[in-house]
Protein backbone atom coordinates (compact mmCIF):
# COMPACT_ATOMS: atom_id res chain seq x y z
CA UNK A 1 0.00 0.00 0.00
CA UNK A 2 1.47 3.25 -0.99
CA UNK A 3 0.99 6.53 0.91
CA UNK A 4 -0.95 9.46 0.01
CA UNK A 5 1.29 12.15 -1.47
CA UNK A 6 0.56 15.87 -1.02
CA UNK A 7 -0.13 17.73 -3.98
CA UNK A 8 2.43 20.01 -4.91
CA UNK A 9 1.60 23.91 -6.24
CA UNK A 10 2.09 22.69 -9.70
CA UNK A 11 -0.65 20.04 -9.22
CA UNK A 12 -3.38 22.64 -7.18
CA UNK A 13 -2.97 25.28 -10.17
CA UNK A 14 -3.45 22.64 -12.85
CA UNK A 15 -6.41 21.77 -11.20
CA UNK A 16 -7.59 25.38 -10.25
CA UNK A 17 -7.16 25.77 -14.22
CA UNK A 18 -9.13 22.72 -14.80
CA UNK A 19 -11.98 23.31 -12.42
CA UNK A 20 -12.31 27.00 -14.17
CA UNK A 21 -12.70 25.23 -17.64
CA UNK A 22 -15.22 23.04 -16.30
CA UNK A 23 -17.01 25.79 -14.71
CA UNK A 24 -17.52 27.42 -18.08
CA UNK A 25 -18.36 24.04 -19.67
CA UNK A 26 -21.05 23.96 -16.75
CA UNK A 27 -22.10 27.22 -16.85
CA UNK A 28 -22.14 27.60 -20.73
CA UNK A 29 -21.25 31.37 -20.28
CA UNK A 30 -17.42 32.15 -20.04
CA UNK A 31 -17.62 35.42 -18.99
CA UNK A 32 -19.25 34.26 -15.67
CA UNK A 33 -16.97 31.39 -15.25
CA UNK A 34 -13.96 33.59 -15.66
CA UNK A 35 -15.48 36.21 -13.13
CA UNK A 36 -16.13 33.40 -10.59
CA UNK A 37 -13.05 31.68 -10.90
CA UNK A 38 -11.50 35.06 -10.44
CA UNK A 39 -9.12 34.99 -14.14
CA UNK A 40 -9.85 36.85 -17.41
CA UNK A 41 -12.00 35.62 -20.31
CA UNK A 42 -8.65 35.40 -22.48
CA UNK A 43 -7.19 33.08 -19.83
CA UNK A 44 -9.78 30.64 -19.69
CA UNK A 45 -10.00 30.62 -23.26
CA UNK A 46 -5.94 30.34 -23.88
CA UNK A 47 -6.07 27.09 -21.09
CA UNK A 48 -9.35 25.79 -22.62
CA UNK A 49 -7.27 25.53 -25.83
CA UNK A 50 -4.37 24.38 -24.37
CA UNK A 51 -6.57 21.68 -22.82
CA UNK A 52 -7.93 20.37 -26.01
CA UNK A 53 -4.44 20.86 -27.61
CA UNK A 54 -1.64 19.40 -25.44
CA UNK A 55 -3.98 17.85 -22.54
CA UNK A 56 -3.59 18.51 -18.48
CA UNK A 57 0.70 18.85 -18.11
CA UNK A 58 0.26 21.73 -20.70
CA UNK A 59 -1.52 23.92 -18.19
CA UNK A 60 1.69 23.96 -15.82
CA UNK A 61 2.95 27.29 -15.47
CA UNK A 62 6.46 27.43 -17.39
CA UNK A 63 9.48 29.82 -16.18
CA UNK A 64 12.07 30.81 -18.57
CA UNK A 65 14.10 32.29 -16.53
CA UNK A 66 16.66 33.26 -19.19
CA UNK A 67 14.20 35.77 -20.78
CA UNK A 68 15.88 38.98 -22.13
CA UNK A 69 13.23 41.72 -22.09
CA UNK A 70 13.44 44.11 -25.33
CA UNK A 71 13.54 47.04 -22.95
CA UNK A 72 16.23 45.75 -20.59
CA UNK A 73 20.01 46.34 -21.07
CA UNK A 74 21.83 44.91 -23.45
CA UNK A 75 23.23 41.85 -21.78
CA UNK A 76 26.89 43.19 -23.45
CA UNK A 77 26.15 46.28 -22.12
CA UNK A 78 25.57 44.59 -18.60
CA UNK A 79 28.83 42.53 -18.24
CA UNK A 80 30.42 45.83 -18.96
CA UNK A 81 29.30 47.26 -16.02
CA UNK A 82 29.70 43.84 -13.80
CA UNK A 83 33.03 43.67 -14.96
CA UNK A 84 33.85 47.26 -14.40
CA UNK A 85 32.24 46.95 -10.86
CA UNK A 86 34.44 44.10 -10.12
CA UNK A 87 37.87 45.81 -11.01
CA UNK A 88 36.26 48.95 -9.21
CA UNK A 89 33.93 47.13 -5.97
CA UNK A 90 34.80 50.49 -4.10
CA UNK A 91 33.07 52.80 -6.34
CA UNK A 92 29.40 53.19 -5.97
CA UNK A 93 26.74 53.46 -8.48
CA UNK A 94 27.23 57.36 -9.56
CA UNK A 95 30.77 56.84 -9.63
CA UNK A 96 30.71 54.13 -12.02
CA UNK A 97 27.68 55.43 -13.92
CA UNK A 98 30.50 58.38 -14.88
CA UNK A 99 33.56 56.23 -15.04
CA UNK A 100 31.65 54.32 -17.85
CA UNK A 101 30.24 57.82 -20.00
CA UNK A 102 34.10 58.97 -19.22
CA UNK A 103 36.21 55.70 -19.83
CA UNK A 104 33.89 53.74 -22.80
CA UNK A 105 31.66 56.47 -24.13
CA UNK A 106 28.90 54.43 -22.48
CA UNK A 107 25.45 56.30 -21.28
CA UNK A 108 23.98 54.33 -18.34
CA UNK A 109 22.39 56.25 -15.73
CA UNK A 110 23.11 55.29 -11.72
CA UNK A 111 19.79 53.72 -11.08
CA UNK A 112 20.74 51.33 -14.45
CA UNK A 113 23.71 50.22 -12.84
CA UNK A 114 22.12 49.71 -9.51
CA UNK A 115 19.28 47.33 -11.61
CA UNK A 116 22.14 45.72 -12.51
CA UNK A 117 23.52 44.79 -9.71
CA UNK A 118 20.44 43.99 -8.22
CA UNK A 119 20.09 41.28 -10.95
CA UNK A 120 23.54 40.10 -10.28
CA UNK A 121 23.54 40.02 -6.52
CA UNK A 122 26.40 42.88 -6.23
CA UNK A 123 24.46 45.52 -4.55
CA UNK A 124 26.56 46.13 -1.73
CA UNK A 125 30.44 47.10 -1.44
CA UNK A 126 31.01 43.76 0.49
CA UNK A 127 29.07 41.74 -2.15
CA UNK A 128 31.41 43.27 -4.97
CA UNK A 129 34.18 42.57 -3.14
CA UNK A 130 33.86 38.94 -2.85
CA UNK A 131 32.58 38.17 -6.23
CA UNK A 132 35.91 40.02 -7.50
CA UNK A 133 38.13 37.83 -4.68
CA UNK A 134 36.75 35.12 -5.87
CA UNK A 135 36.28 35.29 -9.25
CA UNK A 136 40.53 36.51 -9.15
CA UNK A 137 40.99 32.76 -7.32
CA UNK A 138 39.18 30.86 -10.31
CA UNK A 139 41.11 33.22 -12.87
Amino acid sequence: MTEPTQPTMYDLEIQRKLDAIALAEKLGNVSEAARLSGCSRETLYKNRRLLKEKGPLALKRTLNPDHHHKNRTPKEREETVIAFSLENPHLGQVQIAAQLRKKYGIEISQSTVRCIWLRHKLNTVALRVERAKSSLATA
